[in-house]
């Protein structure tokens, strides 16, 4: 892949905000490369050991499919290398039957399937998997493609750190409005009880009396316990806001690091234009430009 044209995907990808935006994208960078090629997003759920869905891209959009096929049944290999998140492997031989079992229809026979690993947080997310035509001659489209499928795995990362970040914040709201509801609907019914009570008698009895005293013991004991979950929500909503700043970092951390390959692509690119324009004619010349791109690196 062209420095050029990598430095275009990483600055799209780092804006996409979906897997479906970024998954089309990723597709038609292996199109243009090879139009036969397919590629296909599965998620896993590393918990169950299962793989779960199958997102597809094509012309109209990204369809999805679910699925219930178990990890165990790919290769030991393959499994190895998809848990360890950076390596590109093929089923070789046994693409076809592999293509199979992952419910993947090519629109010609004989090739080659090859997957490459995503994870979070040291467990197997999903994997992104590519079919190409097998060729005599010329290096392999997933070659070409390793730059652009490990910057689709820094997006897929962030997007999913976005999406946790989120569902703790809409779990925390849906807990505390939860506890509210019942403190409120257990004090409703404790004071209906007293007022009750206090409405039987003006002069109440020593039966009465008691009864009033068990009721306000029990309001009291009522307004101690929501105390106390006030207290326990606010020690959860402490350690979600924590949580939460630590994804902020990481967030932070990924862009720092796409905008690093941004810039080691422009320069890649830099150097290969002065290798294109002066390295047959006029090394010398060549080499000046090429340490004049690295200057400012080592300055």
């Amino acid at each position: 892949m062209a420095p050029r044209t990598l430095a275009t995907l990483a600055t799209v990808l780092s804006a996409a905000r979906d897997a479906d935006s970024a998954l089309t994208l990723l597709q038609n960078e292996a199109a243009d490369i090879e139009r036969s090629s397919q590629l296909a997003l599965f998620m896993c759920d590393s918990r169950r050991q299962l793989i779960t869905e199958r997102l597809s891209p094509s012309y109209t959009g990204v369809g999805r499919t679910p699925l219930s096929v178990a990890i165990d049944h790919l290769p030991a290999p393959i499994r190895r290398a998809l848990n360890f998140g950076a390596a590109v492997v093929d089923f070789g031989s046994e693409s076809d039957d592999y293509m199979k079992l992952l419910g993947i229809t090519p629109q010609q026979q004989g090739g080659i399937l090859s997957v490459r690993g995503l994870t979070l947080d040291g467990e197997l997310a999903g994997f992104i998997a590519i079919y190409e035509p097998r060729k005599r001659f010329g290096p392999r489209i997933v070659e070409r493609l390793v730059p652009a499928l490990d910057l689709f795995a820094l997006a897929f990362e962030r997007m999913a750190e976005h999406d946790a970040r989120f569902e703790a914040v809409r779990t925390l709201e849906e807990l505390t409005r939860n506890i509210h509801s019942e403190y409120n609907r257990a004090l409703k019914g404790l004071k209906s009880q007293l007022d009750e009570a206090r409405l039987m008698t003006a002069a109440p009895g020593a039966r009465e009396a008691a009864r009033i005293a068990e009721l306000e013991s029990i309001v009291s004991a009522a307004t101690q316990n929501a105390k106390l979950r006030a207290e326990r929500l606010a020690a959860v909503e402490e350690q979600v806001s924590h949580a939460v700043g630590k994804l902020q970092q990481v967030h932070i951390d990924l862009h720092r690091q796409t905008e690093l390959n941004r810039a080691q692509a422009s320069v890649l690119h830099e150097i290969e234009r002065a290798v294109e324009e002066k390295g047959e004619d006029e090394p010398a010349e060549a080499l000046r430009q090429i340490k004049a791109v690295l200057a400012p690196r080592y300055s």
